[in-house]
């Protein structure tokens, strides 16, 4: 799969970010993410393609251009801020506050990726009685971590 910026100003492909070999479970759940941090530097997906059933390619764009209005700049703060690495894919669950998001410790995280990948299509997901929204979603490759961005609602 290729990860490949885009310009909006000049409606075309402006390079290549990466290439990387991944199986179809990863494949699945990186096209699903709202956005990848990549080389310490956030980027928003725009789109996905594929092309004769095989090149896989995920279109990005500079997270600034593309972040959302609310909640925009406290996402990347606390992409950029996380260290803790693993060495299968899991979960790490930040939690709003009403005005910066907090890692939420919820027990049973997943470590597979097509369970992952199920999660990040859920809108709302219920814990111990506490329902809480996703709002964003943002894949860490280099620490194998997905960050899900929510906020607790009454439903």
């Amino acid at each position: 799969m290729t990860y490949r910026s885009w310009s909006d100003d000049r409606q075309a492909e402006t390079g290549v970010l990466e290439q990387t070999s991944v199986t179809r479970d990863e494949l699945f759940m990186r096209k699903l993410v709202d956005a990848t941090l990549m080389k310490n530097k956030l980027w928003a997906h725009l789109s996905n393609e594929c092309q004769d059933g095989r090149e896989h390619a995920v279109y990005v764009t500079a997270y600034d251009q593309q972040m959302p209005d609310e909640y925009g700049a406290a996402i990347a703060d606390a992409a950029l801020a996380m260290c803790k690495m693993s060495s299968m894919y899991s979960a790490e669950y930040m939690l709003w506050n009403g005005s910066s998001f907090q890692e939420l410790e919820l027990t049973a995280s997943s470590t597979y990726t097509m369970e992952l990948a199920e999660q990040l299509l859920d809108h709302y997901m219920v814990r111990s009685g506490k329902t809480y929204e996703f709002l964003y979603s943002v894949l860490d490759a280099d620490r194998k971590k997905v960050l899900f961005y929510m906020k607790e609602v009454d439903l």
